[in-house]
C-alpha cells in the first residue's frame, strides 16, 4: 500500500512539472505584452508603453520580468512622462504555494521615476490619476460587515498563511513635486532602498540613501536600521537607526551642516504611541541625548528627558545683511518706511500651543548669548491645552544662581502671562556691563522679579506688564561718579578748608544699595532707593518710562554720621546738606549733573541766624531785614 501511495505521489510529481513545462511552451508572452498595455490603457485614461520583452518563468519560481513601462501625462502638464519603470522583476517559489508559507523571492525595481505636477489651476496629475484607478468606495452593507471574521477579542482574525520577502531591492529612483502654484519645488533622486529578507515577527535589515534638493535646500541622506513588524502589525520596532544628512542651503543657519539621529525607535499600533529610547541627535558640534515618547493616539503628547552639551546661540541665529543705498535720499525713504513698519505689532500666532501637549526636563551645559553665560542649566517645562508652565529655570550665572518659573496661557486673546525670577549673589559688574554696554556697577547683586502683563506685542509688553522689581547690590561702587568727592568739595568749599588730597577714580563706593521699583503704565517707579557708606548716604526717587525710554531720578547724597567728629560745629552744618544729583535723558546718554545752588541756598538757609546777628545785632527788626536779604540772595543761586 505504501509504495502505491509513493507511485501516485511520483506521478502527480511528474504531471505537474511536466504540465508547468508545457505552460511554458504554450503561453505567447508577446501577446500578455499587448493585453496588459491595453489594459492599462484603459484603466488610466493615458498613454502606456512596454519597451523590451515579457519574461515568464515557472519553475523552480512563477514570476516575470518586464523592460521599461512608461505611463504619458497629459498633455497639459510640463513633464511628459509621470511614471516609469526601467525593468522589474518578481517571482514566488512554486513549491511555496503548496504550503501556508509563501515566499516571494528577491524583488528587484530600477529606475522608478514619479512626477507630481500641480498647475496654477489647481490640478495635479497624481491626483487625478488616483481617482481613476480608486473610485470612492461604497460603504460596507450589514452583510459585508458580517462577512469579516473576527476573533471573539474583537480583532480582525490572524490570516493562516504567512509571507516570507526574500528581499526588495529597489535603484535609481527618483520623485519630484512640482507645484506651479506657489513655486515651489522638490526633487529626491539617486535613490536607492534595500531591504533584506522579510518575514513578520523578525528582524529585517533596511538601507536608504538618496539625494534631496528644493528651491532653496540640498540633502544629501542615508539611513540604515533593523525593522521588525508582528503579524498582527500591532508593533513596529526600529532598532540600530543611524541617520545622517548633509546639508547646503541660504535659508540654513549655516551654509553646510551635518545631522546624524540614533537610537531605537518603537511605534505602538494599538495605543498609538511613539517611544525613542537612547536617542543620540547631533547637529554639527551640537549633541543631545536623552528619551522621547510621543502619544498620538488623540491629540498629541509628548514626553521627554533630554541632554544638551553648549549651546552658543548666536551661532544658529541668521545673519543680518548689510543694508546698501545709492543715495542720502533713498537712505531717508527706506528708514521712513522701516518707521512705519515698525508702527504695526501683531500678536504673534500661538496656536500652535493648542495643538499639542508635551511635558519633560531639557538640562544643557552650557548657554552663550552675545557676552551672556549661563552653566549648569535645569528646565522643566509643560504645555497643555494651551497653557505653557515653565515650572522651574535653574542656571548658574556669574558666580552666582537663577531661578525663573513662568506661566503663558495662549487661549486668552491676547495671552496673558506671569513671571517670577530670582538672582542669588551675583557679580553685578558683568551683568550690567554686558545689558548696559558699559560699566556701571560692581559688587554682588540679589534681584526679585514678579511680572504679570496681558499681550505680547512690544508696546504691551511695555505698557501693560504691571509688578514689583526689588535689587539689592552688596560691598560694590557705582561707576562713572564720585559722590564721595563732591560733598569733600562742598566741606572745603564752606568751611575754608582744603579738601585733601583728591580722589581720582570716578566711583562711588558702598556697603550697600537698595532699589526697589513697581512697574505699571508704562513706567518703572521707585518705591526705595538708598546707598550706604562708610563715607556718604544717599536716597532718591524717580521713574522710568518705558514707553519713550527716558529716565528721571534725584538722588540726594550727604556725609555719613561719623565723618569729621562730633566736636566740629562745620561738620555739623556739613552734616545736614544735601548734595542733589539729577540723572535724566535716554536709556542711551543719561546725564548726570550736581545742583551746587541747592547746596548753596541750604547754606544760606542754615546760616543765615549767624550772619544776621553778627552784622546787624539782635534789634526788633531783625527779622525783618534777614529774610529781605535772604529772599533776595535766593533769587540770585
Amino acid at each position: 500500500m505504501k509504495k502505491v501511495l509513493l507511485g501516485i505521489g511520483g506521478l502527480i510529481a511528474i504531471i505537474f512539472i511536466v504540465g508547468v513545462i508545457a505552460m511554458k511552451f504554450l503561453v505567447n508572452e508577446e501577446l500578455i505584452k499587448d493585453n496588459l498595455i491595453e489594459q492599462a490603457k484603459q484603466l488610466t485614461k493615458q498613454d502606456v508603453t512596454i519597451e523590451g520583452d515579457l519574461r515568464l518563468t515557472f519553475y523552480p519560481q512563477i514570476g516575470f520580468e518586464l523592460g521599461k513601462i512608461t505611463l504619458f501625462n497629459k498633455h497639459e502638464y510640463s513633464d511628459a512622462i509621470q511614471i516609469e519603470v526601467k525593468s522589474v522583476h518578481a517571482a514566488v517559489e512554486l513549491m511555496s504555494l503548496l504550503t501556508k508559507t509563501i515566499v516571494v523571492t528577491n524583488v528587484q525595481i530600477d529606475g522608478l521615476t514619479v512626477n507630481v505636477e500641480t498647475l496654477t489651476n489647481g490640478r495635479n496629475n497624481m491626483d487625478e490619476l488616483l481617482a481613476r484607478l480608486a473610485p470612492p468606495e461604497k460603504p460596507l452593507s450589514n452583510e459585508d460587515i458580517q462577512a469579516i471574521k473576527v476573533t471573539p477579542e474583537g480583532e480582525i482574525a490572524k490570516s493562516e498563511y504567512q509571507f516570507v520577502v526574500k528581499g526588495v531591492n529597489i535603484t535609481n529612483a527618483q520623485l519630484s513635486l512640482n507645484n506651479r502654484q506657489d513655486g515651489t519645488y522638490h526633487k529626491l533622486s539617486d535613490s536607492s532602498l534595500n531591504i533584506g529578507e522579510f518575514a513578520f515577527g523578525k528582524p529585517v535589515p533596511i538601507t536608504f540613501a538618496a539625494n534631496y534638493r528644493t528651491n532653496e535646500l540640498t540633502v544629501k541622506l542615508n539611513t540604515s536600521m533593523v525593522l521588525t513588524v508582528d503579524e498582527q502589525f500591532n508593533q513596529i520596532k526600529l532598532a540600530l537607526l543611524d541617520n545622517k544628512l548633509a546639508l547646503t542651503g541660504k535659508l540654513l543657519p549655516r551654509p553646510e551642516m551635518t545631522i546624524s539621529l540614533q537610537g531605537d525607535l518603537t511605534y505602538d499600533n494599538v495605543y498609538k504611541t511613539v517611544k525613542f529610547v537612547g536617542l543620540k541627535l547631533n547637529v554639527d558640534e551640537l549633541t543631545i541625548t536623552g528619551d522621547l515618547s510621543v502619544d498620538v493616539f488623540s491629540k498629541p503628547s509628548i514626553e521627554y528627558n533630554l541632554a544638551m552639551n553648549t549651546l552658543v546661540v548666536d551661532d544658529w541665529l541668521p545673519k543680518a545683511e548689510p543694508v546698501s543705498t545709492n543715495n542720502g535720499s533713498a537712505a531717508k525713504g527706506t528708514a521712513g518706511l522701516t518707521s512705519r513698519n515698525q508702527q504695526v505689532e501683531v500678536e504673534p500666532d500661538l496656536s500652535a500651543l493648542s495643538s499639542v501637549n508635551q511635558k519633560g526636563s531639557l538640562t544643557i551645559t552650557q548657554i552663550k548669548q552675545g557676552e551672556y553665560v549661563l552653566d549648569n542649566i535645569k528646565l522643566q517645562s509643560e504645555l497643555k491645552d494651551g497653557v505653557f508652565q515653565l515650572t522651574k529655570l535653574s542656571a548658574d550665572l556669574y558666580e552666582g544662581k537663577l531661578m525663573v518659573q513662568a506661566l503663558l496661557d495662549s487661549n486668552k486673546k491676547p495671552a496673558v502671562f506671569n513671571m517670577n525670577s530670582t538672582l542669588e549673589k551675583v557679580q553685578s559688574e558683568q551683568l550690567v556691563t554686558i545689558a548696559a554696554g558699559k560699566k556701571m556697577l560692581t559688587g554682588l547683586v540679589d534681584v526679585d522679579v514678579r511680572l504679570s502683563g496681558k499681550g505680547l506685542t512690544m508696546t504691551k509688553l511695555k505698557s501693560m506688564t504691571k509688578g514689583t522689581i526689588n535689587t539689592r547690590f552688596s560691598d560694590g561702587a557705582v561707576l562713572g561718579i564720585n559722590v564721595a568727592q563732591e560733598v569733600r568739595k562742598a566741606i572745603a568749599m564752606f568751611s575754608n578748608k582744603p579738601a585733601g588730597n583728591a580722589d581720582q577714580r570716578e566711583q562711588t563706593d558702598f556697603s550697600a544699595m537698595e532699589a526697589n521699583f513697581k512697574l505699571g503704565g508704562g513706567k518703572l517707579t521707585s518705591t526705595k532707593i538708598d546707598l550706604a557708606s562708610p563715607a556718604i548716604k544717599v536716597d532718591g526717587k524717580g521713574y522710568v518710562d518705558l514707553m519713550r525710554e527716558q529716565l528721571d531720578f534725584t538722588f540726594g547724597a550727604s556725609l555719613a554720621e561719623n565723618i569729621g567728629g562730633q566736636s566740629s560745629s562745620t561738620m555739623k552744618v556739613i552734616r545736614d546738606l544735601r548734595l542733589p544729583v539729577e540723572v535724566k535723558g535716554s536709556f542711551a546718554a543719561p546725564s548726570i549733573t550736581f545742583d551746587f545752588g541747592d547746596i548753596t541756598k541750604q547754606v544760606i538757609e542754615l546760616e543765615k541766624d549767624k550772619l544776621i546777628d553778627k552784622y546787624f545785632g539782635s534789634d526788633e527788626d531783625k527779622n525783618k531785614i534777614k529774610n529781605e536779604i535772604f529772599r533776595g540772595l535766593k533769587k540770585l543761586f
